[in-house]
């Protein structure tokens, strides 16, 4: 049985002489709900103790929220005025426990409907987990950093996970035991940093940000090719110009930089060349 209408209340009046009639009128207005369903239940652990604190939320079949709320001290949740329909998703979750995809279910206008559920604590909630920001020391993002995270045991350091930063310099480190860590930071062309990182609170997350500074050796480039005739024939011993462009580049200036020769096959390669724009030019002596 379902009320029709909400209750409601008259305003006050007073008999004051005897025999005095008086009139109270009352209006009474639809209830919101009665074309509405309800379900109500207790999170327990799996030892049947009651769980408090758990969200109890009920998705539709494309996972968008529609209704939530929390749970009491006595593991017990009520959630109303659930438009009927069918395929909703029941789900619960608790920090420090699994989360839980309850049931599916259907409802009609006018029912409720009991649902208990189990919520199991997450064996991985102790574990803890290491994020990081890498940036140059432009504050750029740097991507493919390869990071490795080793812990200090008896001396020994001990590989337990290894990644790479994305687009964002970001990186990430889950299920980390307490204790004691190196993490080290390596990427062609800059400085490998090392840190050390004290796990000591059980599930925390440590956030750590760090610039890369660019090495003066392992910075450089190389710039190679080959020198051919029109044939496409490597012109061995040719005279090959390496120059730097710079200024205008409707009128560039080009500054010569370094000299070399070709061998077998019309190549030439110059190593440890500063970052920059370029040019080479060639000929060959008869």
């Amino acid at each position: 049985m379902s009320d029709l209408y909400k209750l409601g209340q008259s305003k006050q009046a007073n008999l004051e002489n005897v025999g005095e009639e008086i009139r109270l009128d009352l209006q009474l207005s639809e209830d919101p709900y009665i074309n509405t369903g309800s379900i109500s239940g207790t999170i327990n652990d799996p030892g049947g103790n009651p769980v408090e604190g758990v969200l109890v939320k009920i998705l539709n079949n494309n996972h968008d929220p529609l209704y939530h709320t929390l749970n009491n001290e006595n593991g017990y949740y009520s959630i109303s005025a659930i438009t009927p329909g069918s395929e909703y998703h029941l789900v619960i979750v608790k920090d420090g426990y699994l989360l839980n995809v309850v049931t599916v279910f259907s409802i009609v206008a006018g029912q409720t409907i009991d649902i208990d559920a189990t919520i199991t604590p997450d064996p991985s909630a102790q574990l803890s987990t290491i994020t990081g920001h890498l940036y140059d020391t432009s504050d750029v993002p740097l991507e493919g950093v390869l990071c490795t995270l080793l812990k200090l045991d008896g001396g020994e350091e001990i590989p337990v996970g290894i990644t790479s930063t994305n687009e964002y310099g970001q990186l990430v480190f889950v299920d980390v035991e307490l204790g004691n860590y190196i993490g080290r930071a390596t990427k062609q062309g800059y400085i490998p940093a090392i840190i050390e990182i004290q796990v000591t609170t059980p599930g925390s997350i440590i956030d750590l940000v760090g610039n890369l500074e660019t090495s003066p050796t392992e910075s450089q480039g190389t710039i190679n090719g080959t020198i051919t005739d029109d044939d496409g024939i490597g012109i061995e011993d040719a005279v090959v110009i390496l120059y730097e462009v710079s200024g205008d580049p409707e009128d560039p200036v080009l500054y010569p930089v370094r000299c070399t020769r070709t061998i077998g096959g019309g190549a030439y390669l110059f190593g440890d060349v500063p970052q920059g724009n370029y040019v080479v030019k060639a000929n060959k002596e008869s």
